[in-house]
């Protein structure tokens, strides 16, 4: 695979992310969300969620007056325990919200991280560790050995 085509992929997968807080009536449905419980809000979903939850990632359901519907990946607990899920809806009651916050690409930071990822790869290559030297396999040219 040649360096070239590996920079787009490199930029997809180290992209950096930040939350940002959005208002509920912005955000569309299958947004990536963290929301933040009040210590009321917490308790009263212990039996769903668990005792001591601090926040909730996932994504956005459906908003309605009375709640928010989210389809749950990560459950943070104030112990600093994290709990994985795999997408169960959890109604959330908006007297139990904190903060929401929706998941951004930081493009600045993805950006530079790209760019020295782009350039560690050039000089490797340009340093011939990767591909390119025919010398390295032990072949002295098209006739081989003389």
């Amino acid at each position: 695979m040649r360096v070239r085509y590996l920079a787009p992929v490199l930029f997809v997968l180290c992209a950096c992310y930040q939350s940002v807080p959005v208002e509920l009536s912005r955000v569309q449905p299958g947004a990536k969300l963290r929301v933040s419980l009040t210590d009321a809000g917490a308790d009263s979903l212990a039996r769903y969620l668990g005792p001591g939850v601090e926040t909730i990632d996932g994504k956005l359901v459906s908003t309605t007056e009375s709640g928010v519907s989210m389809s749950v990946t990560q459950v943070s607990m104030r112990s600093g325990q994290d709990q994985f899920w795999k997408g169960e809806t959890v109604v959330i009651p908006r007297s139990a919200l904190g903060t929401v916050q929706a998941r951004k690409v930081n493009k600045p930071k993805s950006l530079l991280l790209a760019g020295v990822l782009v350039v560690a790869l050039a000089s490797l290559r340009i340093g011939g560790v990767i591909g390119g030297n025919s010398s390295a396999n032990g072949s002295n040219g098209p006739g081989g050995p003389r």
